[in-house]
């Protein structure tokens, strides 16, 4: 969904309250709409420069690339509501990680979420001459970490991918710092014994 499609969607969920005022209200919307376009077309440049690092963003909490570009989709609307609101411009980019996790966890708290796991046989293939040792730990964790519970993926993949303080990951999750601590202790043990290095 690109930018167009977001603001004719924005239009048809919340209509322009100058349609049902008056005349003198509409009057005083004439300023109102000039601060509008300019706001739009800040959040439209916001939005081409942020897109693809939080789909990266929104992706390594999720593990899915579809699901990814719903979580960004969910984050730029929810700044777009808040965009004339918003004070601090330049730390924006926090503020929409922050968004998509949060979405990415309260998403998974509905009872109707249900994730289909499509299993695929493997194909031989032939092994190089040498192997790619990354590739095959990152094979062996995908699979472990989309077993977790979403707080726990959350957490790990802002602590070590990120490279966020426990205090920092506390922040961005709306949480203790002891409830970081353990959720990272608990999923750490659940990746070791799951996965055989």
């Amino acid at each position: 969904m690109n930018i167009d499609q977001t603001r004719s969607l924005l239009a048809r969920l919340d209509p322009p309250s100058a349609l049902h005022g008056d005349a003198r209200q509409s009057r005083g919307r004439v300023s109102c709409s000039m601060e509008s376009r300019r706001n739009e077309a800040e959040f439209e440049r916001f939005a081409r420069t942020i897109r693809r690092w939080l789909r990266r963003e929104a992706y390594d909490v999720c593990g899915d690339w579809h699901e990814a570009d719903d979580l960004v989709q969910v984050a730029l609307y929810q700044i777009y509501r808040n965009w004339s609101r918003l004070d601090r411009r330049d730390g924006l980019g926090a503020y929409a990680r922050r968004v998509v996790v949060h979405s990415f966890i309260s998403e998974r708290r509905r009872k109707r979420w249900r994730h289909e796991v499509l299993a695929l046989e493997a194909v031989e293939t032939e092994q190089s001459a040498a192997p790619q040792v990354d590739v095959d730990v990152r094979v062996a964790l995908l699979p472990a970490l989309k077993r977790l519970g979403s707080r726990q993926r959350a957490v790990l993949t802002l602590r070590f991918l990120r490279d966020l303080s426990v205090e920092e990951t506390a922040r961005e999750l709306g949480c203790a710092t002891s409830t970081v601590t353990s959720q990272t202790v608990r999923a750490l043990n659940t990746l070791r014994r799951d996965v055989e290095f």
